[in-house]
């Protein structure tokens, strides 16, 4: 299956990574390897680079809603770390956008952690979609590069 073959394909492929987004054990970056390696040219794997960011968007902003709209935190413990968190994050609201963009760029924090938390934080709709999806281009972009790299190889 290839997703620079037709929209079906592309579907797939933001299916996928959208799944990825909140479970853990599919991985988005071997989604995206499996579609990119058969990518007709240089534009159908930036094609595939913006897809697989805006499914894996669209994942993140389910998890980013359950942070967001939960009724109550897992433990009293967690509940006042958010308590203590929350006010420090809206006074502030440039740290929460960099440990987004951070997260969604290496991985570290988790990002579907700090998709949640972002949420339960109330960090801004909006700062959240766009540093987000800056860091999650920014990651998918390199993936795709370098699986092209490593595939010139063989």
């Amino acid at each position: 299956m290839t997703c620079d073959r037709g929209s079906s394909g592309r579907a797939s492929c933001f299916a996928l990574t959208a799944v990825s987004a909140v479970v853990p054990w599919v991985n988005a970056e071997l989604v995206l390897l499996s579609f990119t390696a058969t990518a007709s040219s240089p534009t159908a794997m930036a094609v595939l680079v913006v897809v697989a960011t805006v499914g894996q968007m669209t994942g993140k902003l389910a998890l980013y809603t359950a942070g967001r709209h939960g009724s109550r935190a897992p433990s009293q413990r967690i509940a006042r770390l958010l308590d203590v968190w929350r006010p420090r994050c809206m006074a502030n609201p440039s740290r929460a956008d960099r440990l987004v963009l951070v997260s969604s760029t290496i991985g570290f924090p988790p990002f579907i952690l700090t998709s949640l938390l972002a949420g339960a934080l109330g960090m801004g709709l909006a700062r959240f979609l766009l540093a987000g999806s800056i860091g999650r281009l920014l990651h998918f972009g390199a993936v795709a590069m370098l699986g092209n790299v490593i595939s010139g190889f063989f």
